[in-house]
Formats: structure tokens, sequence, C-alpha cells
């Protein structure tokens, strides 16, 4: 009885890796690089957080930058200069049913001004755009700024701005973040686990299963 329980701990096992194996990123335009970075510390202020993506933001991308008590500091944004990706982010393509990594060298960035530094703590970045591909992208960074606190510029009112429909509706929205190929893989080869890697475990824990369940029959005979 315990060598049948220790087989179904580890058949169950087998079916909770599985079931956890992650889903490959696989839309267009995925953010690569955030300066400052998510989860990072800044300690002196700056008149841009930088956004940097897989593909050129769209034209009506919408930006947010909201300080610790919750009111937007953001101040409009722009696109900026390109910057090579070191190293470079990789996404994956379906192609003849195989997932195929395409590798990214350079980022796209949007350049989100940011208003003043009311107070130190954590503040948060959300951006929306769409891809290439016509799948929205959308996300969040967030970073704890401990620098000195900065005064709003006179006349300074939060922005109420909303993003526009084509980023809001309908579905396809992907956020998953482009990872660093580290080590990069080879071209044309697929980063998705082989059903064999699959099949296999599963198989040898129900033959273990069937075998136990024989020679068990056979000695009560």
């Amino acid at each position: 009885m315990l060598r049948m329980r220790r087989l179904l701990a580890l058949a169950a096992a087998v079916a909770l890796a599985v079931i956890m194996l992650p889903a490959p990123a696989f839309a267009h335009g995925q953010l690569a690089l955030a300066e400052p970075a998510n989860q990072s510390t800044l300690m002196e202020p700056r008149a841009q957080v930088a956004l940097y993506f897989t593909e050129k933001p769209a034209s009506f991308a919408f930006f947010t930058v909201t300080s610790p008590d919750g009111v937007r500091v953001d101040q409009g944004w722009t696109h900026g200069e390109p910057k090579p990706l070191e190293p470079p982010v990789q996404e994956l393509n379906l192609k003849d049913g195989k997932w195929e990594p395409v590798f990214y060298r350079t980022g796209f960035p949007a350049m989100v001004g940011v208003s003043h530094w009311p107070q130190k703590g954590v503040y948060t970045v959300q951006y929306m755009t769409v891809a290439s591909d016509g799948d929205k992208v959308s996300g969040t960074v967030r970073f704890d700024y401990q620098g000195a606190p900065v005064a709003a510029p006179a006349g300074w009112q939060p922005p109420v701005n909303q993003p526009e429909a084509a980023l809001t509706g309908g579905s396809g929205n992907h956020t998953a973040v482009a990872q660093a190929s580290t080590p990069a893989a080879q071209p044309g080869s697929s980063s998705s686990p082989s059903p064999w890697l699959i099949m296999v475990p599963a198989g040898l824990v129900l033959a273990a299963v069937v075998a136990w369940r024989r020679r068990r029959s056979v000695g009560a005979r």
C-alpha cells in the first residue's frame, strides 16, 4: 500500500508539472525593457520613463504614471530613439505547427513624461498599445522612488485622458514580457516543450502502477 501511494504521488507530481508548464509568449510588440526597470529603486527624479518594445508603439498607444497616492503624474509621451537590446529578447512564432524563436535586437521606445515626483514610494506605469499582428499589448511596470520629492509645476492638473476604444475593446490582449535570450536558441528550433517530455514520464508512472497491481494480483492467488 505504501508503494502504491508513492506511485500515485509521483503521478500527481508529473501531472502538476505538466499543468504548470509556461505558455510561450507569441504576440509581437511586447515590452522588452523599462527604465527604470520593473521592481527597481529610483534614487533621483527624472523627466521621463522609457519603455522599449520589440516593435514601434502604435501612434494611439496609451501610457500612465501613477504616484503612490493614486494621482496620475504622466505628461504625454513621444517616440524616442531606438536602442540595441543586449542581450536580444526572444518571442515565439507558431509556424507549421512548431514554435520557432524570433530574436529582437532593437528596442523601440515610448518616452513617457513625468510632471513631478510628489512623494516617495511605489510608482506604477501602465501601458497599452497594439502590435503589428493586431493583438493588443498591455501591462504594468512598478518601481520604488526614494529620491527627494519634487513639487508640481505651477498650474498643473492631473491628466484625465483615457485610452481609445481600439485599445480597450475586443479580445486578444497579451501582457507577456519578452524574455532575454540566455542562452540564445538555435534558429529554427522549437522552444516549446516536446510532447514526448510529457508523455514518457507519465507513461512510465502508469506502467509502474499496472505492474504493481499485477504482482499484487498474482501474489493474492
